[in-house]
């Protein structure tokens, strides 16, 4: 058994406003590797006329099936533009046979918050989970949003927001944030440590962030019950600096053998955490405190080595952006 990532490009061919979206798979290299990750396209999603939020930003991997499945981001534009449908496409791995759901908002007039998308399965039952949120103070309130969708098709999908006051009209709405300036576009669960906690979601972008996020680049607990997350847990390098990048991010678990915490950043580096086993660790979701052996609230990523996708590092307007991340054992 061989470890796979698999992304999802932000658009084939810029003349069909990202409607053709291509899927490549690559191997997950086992320690850092200065040689360039060759990927392979696997197939291409093709959602013309379907949705204006066309980007599959969010990927995950369904432990009961091993099956990879995507949903898109909430907005394509600035606010106050309304979001489109949430639209789950499944099967984008090996074999290719996408097939596209559109699940039942719980309630009726439950629209997602946010223009940055991240997803995973897990929880009891599985569901596919969705981290979505906006990082943008022009674009609106900076934060993030959990929702839960449901894999019976077409499914439902809800809102996750159980902690703290009772949840507002705006949050439904999806123009205010459950968790207001902490904002996360990649999301991991945990499926061989499960639990209420045991999940992660990320932050590679330093730029477009309220100014009293002084952290930046960090991971968040997320607590799939009460959809709260944590104080942040903020990244540093093997030398022990805060890290500084500039990409949104995908986020994922290896779901078998010993366990691996990974990111793709839309340029294709690819990052091992290390670290953050302290903090889940840790009681509650209130970090920031002097915790476990890593310190407060830090965790280490190592650049493992970059994937070779088309058109990642190319100028604008032809660059394509690869933020959704997942993998497979196959």
């Amino acid at each position: 058994m061989v470890l796979y990532g698999y992304t999802i490009g932000e658009d084939s061919n810029p003349n069909t406003s990202g409607d053709q979206l291509p899927v490549y798979r690559f191997l997950i290299p086992s320690a850092p590797t200065s040689s360039s990750i060759a990927p392979t396209l696997v197939g291409t999603v093709n959602v013309a006329g379907t949705v204006t939020n066309a980007d599959l930003e969010g990927l995950g991997t369904n432990p009961a099936t091993n099956r990879v499945s995507a949903v898109n981001e909430a907005r394509a534009t600035a606010l106050p533009n309304a979001p489109g449908p949430v639209i789950v496409v499944n099967n984008v791995d090996q074999p290719f046979a996408p097939a596209q759901v559109s699940p039942t908002p719980t309630p009726s007039n439950l629209v997602r918050f946010g223009f940055e998308s991240g997803a995973d399965f897990g929880g009891t039952p599985t569901a596919l989970y969705n981290i979505s949120g906006n990082p943008n103070p022009a674009n609106g309130p900076v934060g993030s949003s959990l929702y839960r969708v449901t894999t019976a098709t077409p499914g439902t999908i809800s809102l996750v927001d159980t902690f703290g006051s009772a949840t507002t009209a705006a949050q439904t709405q999806g123009t205010q944030p459950t968790n207001p300036g902490k904002y996360a576009d990649g999301l991991a669960i945990d499926n061989l440590n499960p639990g209420n906690t045991r999940a992660l979601a990320s932050d590679f972008d330093n730029r477009d962030e309220i100014a009293s996020d002084n952290t930046k680049n960090n991971l968040y607990k997320v607590d799939l019950l009460t959809g709260e997350l944590s104080a942040p847990i903020t990244l540093r390098t093997p030398s022990g600096e805060n890290l500084n990048v500039r990409e949104d991010s995908g986020l994922a678990f290896t779901n078998s053998g010993s366990q691996r915490l990974l990111a793709l950043l839309e340029t294709g580096a690819v990052y091992e955490i290390t670290g953050y086993q302290d903090e889940l660790a840790a009681s509650g979701l209130g970090l920031g405190s002097a915790t476990g052996t890593n310190g407060a609230g830090f965790a280490t990523a190592t650049l493992l080595g970059n994937v070779n996708l088309p058109n990642a590092l190319a100028p604008e307007p032809n660059t394509i952006n690869y933020e959704g991340f997942t993998i497979v054992n196959e």
